[in-house]
This record gives structure tokens, sequence and C-alpha cells, in this order.
């Protein structure tokens, strides 16, 4: 297929693969417009196992709770829809950032503690029974033996395995931007305005440096640049090709399209061949259309009320 003829730009030599490849993907946020506008990226690769993996019509970018917040989310189902399900109790989620970071916490390690007890404990002991022994001044071995096996579990991160991006704008109408990740710690990554979770994130957050990355810039090349980011992330061999992506206001959510995704698909892969290769019709996908910079600023005007008359240069 056409698709799968997009190239990669960048080599990833095999000593550098990592023996287990944990949370197989790409999730990234970005704050774009001032602060305005938040861009959020995913894959859609599924793993169940080193040798099972491929895209899928899932997504990784969901809804949660009623005050507008997104998580981006990475990692084992079994982890990963506890933890959901508990942020989506909570009432008040989104609406003040530090609070929102405990509900974060919280949620991990009830998640945690689940699943550490279902997989180690179950039927002999509860968890309390399991924390008591623990506590008392002789350890029986027994006990002992659960205790290193819990921790190199949790070392390893299986099979709790988590990481998500949780973002939206507060109860003042202020953006955030929060990682979840081993061992239950929630990190407000707002001041540093972009985020990336997964085991292709080195690759995506070393693309955004290169950009020079600056909230201020405009929404179009802010999406435009976060896709060439999760394109070099693709570099990973567990991130898939197919990808998401919605874009966040204080009153909006934008789920962009697949005729846009497709359009920027096109423009990034015209624009990383070579000078000294000539498109083939045969082989190479469509080229985008001459005013394809023009149509992603139209649509995306749609979402943000943000000028674009600021005289900055668009990619």
């Amino acid at each position: 297929m056409l698709r799968s003829l997009r190239p990669r730009v960048e080599l990833r030599p095999i000593f550098m693969r990592p023996r287990k490849r944990k949370r197989v993907t790409i999730c990234i946020g970005i704050l774009a417009t001032g602060g305005t506008s938040i861009v959020c990226v995913a894959d859609k690769s599924v793993s169940y196992s080193e040798d099972i993996q491929g895209d899928t019509d899932s997504s990784k970018i969901v809804p949660v709770g009623p005050n507008g917040c997104h998580a981006m989310i990475s990692g084992s189902e079994s982890t990963i829809s506890r933890i959901l399900s508990k942020l989506k109790a909570e009432a008040d989620l989104g609406k003040d950032v530090e609070q929102t970071k405990k509900f974060c916490e919280d949620a991990y390690r009830s998640a945690e503690s689940e699943i550490l007890e279902a997989a180690f404990l179950y039927p002999f002991l509860t968890l309390e029974e399991y924390t008591s022994a623990l506590m008392k001044e002789r350890v029986n071995p027994i006990i002992k033996s659960i205790s290193e096996r819990v921790e190199r579990a949790r070392q390893e991160q299986t099979p709790v395995s988590c990481g998500l991006i949780l973002c939206g704008f507060d109860g003042d109408g202020h953006p955030y931007l929060l990682s979840l990740s081993s061992p239950g710690l929630c990190t407000d990554m707002t001041h540093t305005g972009f985020c990336a979770v997964g085991s292709g994130s080195g690759y995506a957050l070393q693309k955004l440096l290169q950009h020079e990355w600056d909230r201020t810039r405009a929404l179009d090349r802010t999406l435009y640049e976060c896709f060439d980011a999760k394109a070099s992330a693709e570099n990973d061999p567990g991130v898939g090709y197919d990808w998401d992506a919605v874009i966040l206001t204080r009153d909006k959510v934008g789920v962009v399209p697949k005729s846009i995704k497709v359009m920027i698909d096109r423009a990034w892969t015209d624009h990383v061949r070579s000078p000294y290769a000539s498109w083939d019709f045969a082989e190479d996908l469509p080229k985008p259309p001459a005013n394809w910079k023009f149509k992603l600023r139209k649509y995306v005007s749609d979402i943000s009320k943000t000028s674009y008359n600021t005289g900055e240069r668009t990619c």
C-alpha cells in the first residue's frame, strides 16, 4: 500500500534497542497560540507482546470527566482502565491543578494496589494482611519473597504499566499539562509547555527541540510540527503509523478529521524528500495540494479565534 512508503528519516542503531519495550506508543501534548490552545497527537498502535502489535481503530486521546479534561494514554489496559475509571469519578477533576495532580497520584496508587493484590496475594492474603505482616519485627520468609517479587514488578513496570498525559483548562481558563507515570508520580509540565510519553518519546522530544518550539506559535504550525515529532517517533519499532489529533481550546474540542491528517501526511512526505529525488506516481504518496498551508490555517481558524496576522512565518 502507498501509505506504507512514507520514509523514516532517521535510523536507530540495533544496539540502542531496549531489551524490553514498555508503553509501546507515542503521545504528545503541546501548548500553542500563547497557551490558549493545546495540541494532542497520538499513534494508534496496540501491543500485546513483543511479537503481537499493530495499528487499530482505537483512540489513545480520550475525554475524562465533566470539565473538559483529555487524557493521552499509554500502558497496559488493566492499569489504564482502572486509572481512567477512578479519574472519571472525580467531579472536580481539572478545576484546580494541584488537586488534579493529587487525583492522578491517588488513582495510580489505588490501581497499582488492586493489580498487585490480584497478581501476588489473591486468594491467600488481602492487601491489609500483607502490609501488616511486612511491618512485623520478624518478617515471614514467604512474605519477604512476595515483597521482593512485588518490588521487582514495580521496577520492571509489570504487570502495572502506565504513561498518561492529562491536559485541559482549569477553572480560571489556564491550560495545564500533567504527566503521570511510575511509581505514581504526577508532574506538572505546563511550565515546560510540551510533554511526551511512550517508547517513542525520546525521538519526539528531540524533534520538538530541533524545531525550537515556542508556545506563541500559530496553531497550524504547531499541529504540523507536532505531527513531525510523531513521525520521528516512528523510528521506535513499536510506534504505529496511523495517528489521531485533537485540538483543545477553553470552549472547544476539535477532533482533527482524516482529510486534514492526510494532507499533513502528504505535505510532510513531500517536505522530507531529497531535492535530488523525483516524484514517482507509481511509488510515492500523492503530493499535497499547492495551497495546503492555507487549507490548514483555515481549518484551525474555525477552532481558535487567535489572529494569524502576526507576521509569523508558518511551516
